[in-house]
């Protein structure tokens, strides 16, 4: 599995967001992985806490910031932020410039909503909860049989998968791609 030193993992998040999977892929970027991470919300200095209470932490860019920014991994991991975010031009920007840049762009469970709204996943088989399968075929978009999907530079995961592994293949795509750069 690949180390991801000097790679950056940028988290978009808002106040109130759902901090499972959030936290799972936390772990694995920054302490597992040795990634930067980075923490985007509507403005820097956000104090943004999870729903349980559990994670109360503060924004370092604003979602602004980030479309500006070249990173290596962008993550919608819940899907509060996801509806936060729908309507947030800045947000969809930076995804939208994450997946020209073939950044690699995780979204987990109802994240994926985030995906339909940037206009990013029209071709691509994404994993999300079924309930999302109408609006995936709307956006172009196929929904994966299986907890875990990998298209082109979307790694998205339903909410059931192992979000260990989906950080492995994640990591395995951006040192692959600085292989192949470098």
């Amino acid at each position: 599995m690949g180390d991801m030193v000097n790679k950056t993992v940028v988290f978009l998040a808002v106040d109130g967001f759902e901090a499972r999977a959030f936290e799972a892929l936390w772990q694995c970027f920054g302490w597992q992985k040795n990634a930067a991470t980075r923490i985007a919300s509507f403005n820097a200095d956000d104090q943004i806490i999870s729903m349980d209470g559990l994670v109360n932490t503060h924004s370092d860019m604003s979602f602004a910031e980030a479309s500006e920014m070249t990173f290596d991994v962008l993550v919608v991991a819940d899907g509060i932020t996801a509806d936060a975010i729908m309507n947030d031009l800045a947000a969809k920007t930076a995804l939208m410039n994450a997946n020209d840049r073939s950044s690699a762009i995780v979204s987990v469970g109802k994240g994926a909503k985030a995906l339909i709204a940037a206009g990013i996943i029209n071709g691509r088989t994404v994993a999300a909860p079924p309930n999302l399968r109408d609006e995936l075929m709307s956006a172009g978009a196929t929904l994966a049989d299986g907890p875990m999907a990998e298209s082109d530079n979307i790694f998205s995961a339903s909410g059931e998968a192992d979000l260990k592994a989906l950080c492995d293949i994640v990591s395995d795509y951006i040192t692959g791609l600085s292989k192949e750069v470098a």
